[in-house]
């Protein structure tokens, strides 16, 4: 049990480092080289066609099945972790920048805690709480002492669009728990992908058929392929695998770490200066990841 704690807590660190690299890479696609529902219709697509080639290579794996009556559970679980979240994500991401997009959502294992205690009846202990307590102190210092948001112009636009995302990413997080716990990841993927992908196609189909691929230059085709393989198949594998073994509040946690981390990519990259304040709420964020992870075991779950 020790081990596979171990292993899906190291396997959120690494969805977590693939998140956090994501603002900037995906920022910088946007919107010189596609705009927001291109880059939507070839991640989805490209982690459907690289989630059913492992399912269907496997024997063991292609004659898993998902029970009929987990049916509407995996439709809104997909709808809502592929197709509703990844257009609010881009479209905000287009309108703001990565450390504010970052900040924002390190509001989602708050909204976990809510939805997992409303949904699914977990139960929040006080250890557990000063965790996400300690952590959030950590992220609102970057918001109002270390990079206060901007809310003029299109950023307002974008920030709201990130707020809509973080509510419907900690809602596909809950929800999808159960089936987490229930299947093998890579038959969940599989159908999850799926049923995004329908999700998205009308509202990306029209501008992805408008991709002219001669324009790419190697950023644009690294950004891609780091979306697709990166950000979208290996970061939502690590998040189905430590679903299964971590609660719904644990896994949203490392969300807090992605501000650090953008922060840290923004110092080494882009000429970002360091503060006292950023390194403070760095520790506070790491602080409250230690209270939080330190009761290890598996989310009471229901229904």
């Amino acid at each position: 049990m020790v081990k596979n704690n171990f292993r899906a807590h190291l396997s959120m660190l690494a969805a977590t480092l693939l998140f956090g690299a994501n603002y900037w890479i995906a920022k910088g696609l946007m919107p010189d080289h596609l705009v927001p529902m291109q880059i939507i219709f070839l991640r989805v697509l490209g982690t459907l066609v690289i989630s059913w080639a492992i399912q269907l290579s496997i024997k063991e794996l292609r004659v898993l099945r998902i029970d009929r009556s987990d049916y509407l559970r995996l439709v809104v679980s997909s709808l809502l972790g592929v197709a509703v979240n990844q257009m609010l994500f881009f479209t905000g991401l287009n309108h703001t920048t990565p450390v504010d997009a970052a900040i924002i959502n390190s509001v989602n294992p708050i909204l976990v805690l809510v939805f997992a205690a409303w949904l699914l009846k977990d139960k929040v202990s006080s250890t557990k709480l000063a965790g996400i307590l300690l952590g959030a102190t950590g992220a609102l210092m970057l918001i109002f002492l270390g990079n206060p948001l901007t809310v003029k112009g299109g950023h307002l636009t974008g920030n709201m669009f990130i707020v809509a995302n973080t509510t419907v990413w900690s809602l596909y997080l809950v929800i999808s728990k159960p089936l987490m716990v229930k299947y093998n990841p890579f038959l969940l993927m599989r159908w999850i992908f799926l049923i995004g992908f329908i999700g998205v196609l009308p509202f990306t189909f029209q501008q992805a058929m408008q991709i002219d691929i001669s324009t790419f230059d190697s950023y644009t085709w690294f950004a891609i392929l780091y979306i697709i393989v990166g950000t979208t198949f290996l970061a939502y594998f690590f998040i189905t695998y430590s679903l299964k073994r971590l609660s719904s509040s644990v896994v949203a946690y490392y969300t807090y770490l992605q501000p650090v981390l953008v922060a840290i990519i923004g110092i080494s990259l882009f000429a970002e200066t360091i503060s006292w304040v950023k390194v403070i709420s760095a520790v506070l964020v790491f602080g409250g990841i230690y209270f939080v992870t330190r009761q290890g075991g598996k989310a009471k779950v229901k229904g």
